[in-house]
């Protein structure tokens, strides 16, 4: 099925973009700016990086930011820099340290953090020590979501009398990683444009329709299924083409029309679908940055 291009008001009404934050900013300042940059109502995340943290950071622009759950955000990788009040011996020293974080962990989210302070547990799956000066220490971890890497530090610090963490970038989330990411600069130029001329090719360059961003399988129903999802109505799988063939993949679904534009999120449950993020009105008509 050929997809046609998306036109940038719908975009603006739904889609994702890859930034690369800056240090500085909290990451809810930079999602407050990117909502005014596009004048859309909502703008959301998951992932929050730390002020003085950078990199890679997934955003939902208007109805996506339902849908941002669904993107593949359960690993992410990072590069840091860890300085401990002892100096390690060697680079071998600390990667002993390194190699006690690894698999699973049970953590407890720093005091700084705004989430429930639980324990939790998470995977480490790679925490490698790259370089060492002095007590000065270049590190990349690969790491379940969820985790802490400024915990981590802290643990392996307790070896070598105290350790913090004191830079850290994130280099992907996912599939989704810095070259594919854009600054924000450069978006707030794409949105001026827009904005002030009408030329929106570089915006839509940025902005990624909903459906390339989300890992389910995709049906690509007949207008009178979507027009029911779109209405809240639920679908026997047997009358809705292609549902049967993708349904042993996963229990969600994405609903496709024939432009190949997003229209709800579905779930299988028995015999029959059940939309329960719509994103299409009935009738085809949208709202503008919901």
């Amino acid at each position: 099925m050929k997809t046609t291009p998306t036109p940038a008001e719908e975009l603006l009404d739904c889609s994702f973009l890859i930034l690369d934050k800056p240090r500085g900013p909290s990451t809810h300042e930079v999602t407050s700016h990117i909502r005014k940059l596009l004048g859309v109502k909502k703008v959301g995340q998951m992932g929050t990086l730390d002020p003085q943290a950078s990199g890679v950071l997934v955003i939902g622009i208007g109805k996506a930011v339902r849908l941002l759950r669904f993107v593949d955000m359960k690993e992410k990788k990072y590069v840091g820099v860890l300085r401990t009040r002892q100096a390690p011996k060697n680079l071998a020293e600390l990667q002993a340290e390194f190699n006690r974080q690894l698999g699973k962990i049970t953590q407890m989210p720093p005091k700084a953090s705004a989430v429930a302070k639980r324990a939790r547990q998470r995977k480490v799956y790679e925490y490698k020590a790259l370089e060492l000066i002095h007590n000065t220490a270049l590190f990349e971890s690969r790491v379940e979501a969820g985790t802490y890497v400024r915990v981590l530090c802290s643990e392996v610090g307790k070896a070598f009398g105290e350790g913090k963490m004191i830079e850290l970038r994130r280099v992907s989330v996912g599939s989704f990683g810095e070259a594919q990411s854009l600054r924000l600069p450069d978006l707030a130029d794409a949105a001026w444009k827009f904005r002030k001329h009408g030329d929106a090719s570089a915006l839509r360059k940025m902005l990624r329709p909903a459906h390339g961003m989300l890992q389910l399988p995709a049906i690509h129903a007949a207008e009178a299924a979507l027009d029911a999802f779109a209405r809240g109505l639920p679908l026997a799988i047997s009358g809705v083409g292609g549902a049967e063939a993708v349904r042993k993949t996963g229990e969600w679904m994405q609903a496709i029309d024939a432009s190949g534009r997003l229209v709800a999120i579905v779930e299988a449950k028995g015999s029959a679908l059940y939309p329960r993020v719509v994103l299409k009105p009935a009738g085809g008509k949208r709202t503008r940055g919901e």
